[in-house]
């Protein structure tokens, strides 16, 4: 089998296409199913693969495939709560890759977590667009480009194949230090909001992630006072994912 695509819904005309492959901090999979929990969005689709962890998710006591597609409205979600093993990713994205070509994205937004040195702002997200629009867009919201570095995984994958098929895209990608991290995937949603013109009310991921981290800086408090000498403990580089 392999991996394909199984369409039960209908795919509106030049959708916008957001991607929510597990990332670090799980931020891109929390943000894409709170997206799907407050927008309502249907499912119209999934992705089955013998690449991946066969496994069945139970939500609402309904057995789901763990890869699926939703929509509302123009936008198409792919969202996923299993990862793809890097040797696998290639394939995925030129399965995926034929599928946009097909459907002709209006446009594709990549969402990732990058472990990251503390900034001033918390929970940054920084950006890397196949040009055009994107770039602007990256600038009015604000959102660090990153000049130099590597992209790994399944979105950058996607991000080469979309400019490939000169398809506009952006990767936006969420600094996290946490697993998981609500905040992180917050952030996100935000920045989603100012780009898609979205109205994603996030106060409740907000609580929910201010209660986590606090109980993970706790955690990382005690095992920095029992391994002082351990530098490794809150070394992070933002430039790569």
């Amino acid at each position: 089998m392999t991996t394909k695509m199984e369409i039960t819904g209908e795919i509106p005309e030049n959708p916008i296409v957001i991607e929510g492959f597990p990332s670090m901090g799980f931020v891109s999979t929390i943000a894409t199913r709170y997206m799907v929990d407050e927008l309502g969005m249907e499912q119209i689709g999934w992705i089955k693969s013998d690449r991946v962890q066969n496994i069945a998710v139970i939500h609402g006591s309904t057995p789901m495939h763990p890869i699926r597609l939703y929509k509302k409205n123009s936008i198409v979600l792919i969202f996923s709560e299993v990862a793809v093993a890097l040797p696998y990713t290639r394939e995925f994205s030129d399965m995926l890759g034929k599928w946009f070509n097909e459907i002709k994205p209006e446009k594709v937004i990549l969402l990732a977590g990058i472990s990251g040195k503390g900034t001033d702002k918390e929970h940054e997200i920084f950006g890397i667009a196949s040009g055009g629009e994107f770039d602007k867009e990256l600038k009015r919201l604000g959102i660090s480009e990153i000049e130099e570095g590597i992209l790994t995984g399944i979105s950058s994958e996607l991000l080469l194949n979309c400019m490939d098929s000169k398809i506009p895209a952006i990767c936006l990608m969420a600094e996290t230090r946490y697993m998981p991290d609500p905040l992180g995937a917050a952030s996100m949603i935000d920045i989603l909001n100012g780009l898609l013109g979205l109205k994603i009310d996030t106060r409740n991921l907000i609580q929910k992630g201010t209660e986590i981290e606090k109980r993970f800086r706790e955690i990382a408090e005690q095992m920095k006072k029992g391994r002082e000498d351990h530098k490794g403990i809150g070394e992070y580089s933002p430039m790569y994912g």
